[in-house]
């Protein structure tokens, strides 16, 4: 049977839910940094995974209908910056870190407040208060610790002037994400089901109606301005030199 990874979060639970028949593939959630080492060793599977993790596996094959992309205030990541401070001298990230936050972060700071600082990875019980803290993931939402943080998403797209697509479908295998991305494309025309109510059930109450309200601006099946996104955010790190050549990308 074919595998199909995705990360550990609820945007990917919900895209997965509105897929129709999958069953010739066996479902695997995973932490986001580890799916592009899953897909390079198995031929035969498919994957979610962040969108620079690119810049290391530029043989993936990209699905150009089907991804997960944010387009205004919804977010995988929020930003909590300490209070009362006149510059931003360090930043943890912490949670379902993956190559998205670290990178985007370094260029976000020095291209909207000049710094040049290199994200630290906060450990597991890290405190979020009093620190300049990027939360991954689904821990924004269990405690509501996103009422307190900024949109990475929104600041991403300010930076960009683009959606921010967060994660894509790729895979080694050409023909394998063809034959999924035809099958699939239009599972999302309809618009997101009006009750998530199971994959929601230990979230906060705030963060329920928040992703609720919100859902409208989470966009799975691609438009050219998502395609547009993603080029964009693969330019970055080859501008800001953290890369040597461009990516060549291999939509199907």
């Amino acid at each position: 049977m074919n595998n199909f990874y995705l990360p550990e979060n609820v945007f990917a639970k919900l895209l997965f839910n509105e897929l129709s028949d999958v069953g010739e593939f066996s479902k695997k959630y995973l932490p986001s940094a580890l799916i592009s080492q899953n897909l390079k060793k198995d031929d035969n599977s498919i994957g979610i995974i962040p969108t620079l993790d690119l810049i290391h596996h530029p043989d993936f094959y990209v699905s150009s209908k089907i991804g997960i992309s944010f387009n205004a205030l919804l977010s995988n990541s929020y930003l909590h910056f300490r209070e009362n401070q006149f510059t931003v001298d360090n930043l943890y990230v912490k949670g379902d870190v993956s190559s998205n936050e670290v990178i985007l972060s370094k260029i976000f700071l020095k291209e909207m407040y000049d710094l040049d600082i290199t994200p630290r990875l906060a450990t597991e019980n890290f405190p979020v208060y009093d620190e300049n803290v990027l939360i991954v993931g689904d821990e924004n939402f269990k405690d509501d610790l996103f009422l307190q943080g900024l949109s990475f998403s929104e600041e991403i797209i300010e930076l960009i002037e683009a959606p921010y697509v967060n994660f894509i479908l790729a895979s080694k295998n050409e023909k394998l994400l063809k034959q999924f991305t035809e099958k699939h494309r239009n599972d999302f025309l309809d618009g997101h089901p009006s009750s998530f109510s199971d994959i929601f059930s230990n979230f906060g109450k705030n963060s329920f109606e928040f992703i609720q309200v919100n859902l409208q601006h989470v966009i799975f099946d691609f438009e050219e301005q998502d395609l547009e996104g993603i080029k964009i955010l693969l330019q970055l790190p080859y501008y800001h030199g953290l890369i040597d050549d461009m990516i060549d990308l291999k939509f199907v």
